[in-house]
């Protein structure tokens, strides 16, 4: 299930001079079958694709990203959607959980898969907190498993959201402290972004998931609709999420847990906003056919200061997915060391920028970590 190497293409595209440079593709069209997520460790970037796919990309030289190997499978991966590499093993988000042994990058090996309809389905965001997994089920459910050896998770149950308080289609998670944040993409909703208590506030121990509670939502007021959010990125006290009608990107105050609110929102460089990372006082942002760089350093007026458009890594504006047109290609994102590695979904592309704007790379400078 493995394959041999592919070619990359070494590319320089620059769109606004100055800002953001395409300086190496590599596209695959097994190993990079519909790229959704992306994250680093080490010399590697591991990439999921939703038509069955995770790639191994030896990224050593980002101008020159090479493919180590890749699992492909469109039964056994259907919808693989999300990546997290903890260390010599590889969690990989399906439409079932599996642990992935990538001690040898060439040789990647399932080890587990964990299986559960429908409380286990379409894996589409995961987030650690201590020992546990959370991970977000766009069926309506999110799981818990306990990844104390990440080679043997251990599913510990998971949370119905659609039938009880919240989110009818939990797209992402992210955890700050005793909370968890969770978007939901369901349209017509008084909120798309709520606020779980998951931990004891005594001992911070996690709670059991019938304990779970929501302590807020991020309401869905005239001129700041999160409607359809899709991908959460958190820090100091702030949190963003992609949404549309329109396609816009929220951002939100979590410093009261009880009383989530927007603090301001902008128009998406493109479609909706399905990739988020932050870095410092930086939100990147992918989605549609572009990469953006917002400074957040005052939160409440988020200014954009640089976009990517088009060019090399994102050819094709759309694809047809059962006989309907999809547009959202640029589709997530993660920075590291002034370059960003972005997949392209509808062209099966993993590109990456370099960053030539001082400007950017000195608000990108990481900050303190997120309590």
């Amino acid at each position: 299930m493995y394959a041999a190497l592919a070619e990359a293409q070494s590319v320089e595209t620059i769109r606004p001079p100055g800002s953001l440079s395409l300086v190496g593709v590599l596209h695959h069209d097994q190993a990079l079958n519909r790229a959704h997520d992306v994250e680093l460790q080490g010399d590697f970037a591991f990439v999921s694709g939703k038509g069955g796919s995770l790639a191994i990309v030896d990224v050593r030289d980002p101008r020159k990203p090479r493919l180590a190997s890749f699992l492909h499978d469109p039964v056994g991966l259907d919808d693989a959607e999300t990546v997290l590499p903890m260390g010599d093993v590889l969690l990989l988000g399906t439409r079932d959980m599996l642990a992935i042994d990538i001690r040898d990058p060439a040789r990647p090996k399932i080890l587990k898969k964990i299986v559960d309809r429908p409380r286990i389905d379409s894996i589409n965001g995961m987030a650690l907190r201590g020992k546990h997994l959370l991970a977000a089920n766009k069926r309506g459910f999110i799981a818990v498993f306990d990844v104390t050896r990440p080679a043997d998770p251990i599913y510990i149950g998971a949370r119905n959201t659609k039938d009880t308080e919240g989110p009818l289609s939990p797209h992402d998670i992210a955890v700050k402290g005793d909370y968890a944040i969770v978007a939901d993409t369901a349209r017509n909703r008084p909120a798309n972004v709520y606020v779980y208590r998951v931990a004891n506030p005594a001992t911070h121990e996690l709670l059991p998931m019938e304990r779970w509670t929501v302590e807020g939502a991020v309401a869905n007021t005239s001129g700041q609709e999160l409607v359809g959010a899709n991908r959460l990125a958190l820090w100091n006290g702030y949190g963003a999420a992609g949404a549309f009608e329109p396609d816009r990107i929220g951002v939100f105050s979590l410093s009261d847990p009880a009383r989530p609110h927007t603090v301001a929102t902008v128009p998406a460089c493109d479609i909706d906003a399905t990739g988020m990372a932050v870095s410092g006082r930086i939100l990147f942002v992918a989605g549609g056919e572009c990469v953006e760089a917002i400074d957040i350093s005052d939160p409440s007026s988020p200014v954009s200061l640089a976009q990517y458009r088009g060019g090399a890594l994102f050819p094709t504006r759309r694809f047809l997915l059962n006989g309907r047109p999809r547009f959202d290609n640029g589709h997530d994102l993660v920075y590291r060391d002034g370059y960003l590695y972005v997949t392209a979904q509808n062209d099966n592309r993993l590109g990456i920028l370099k960053i030539l704007d001082n400007r950017i790379l000195e608000l990108a400078r990481p900050q303190e970590k997120i309590k």
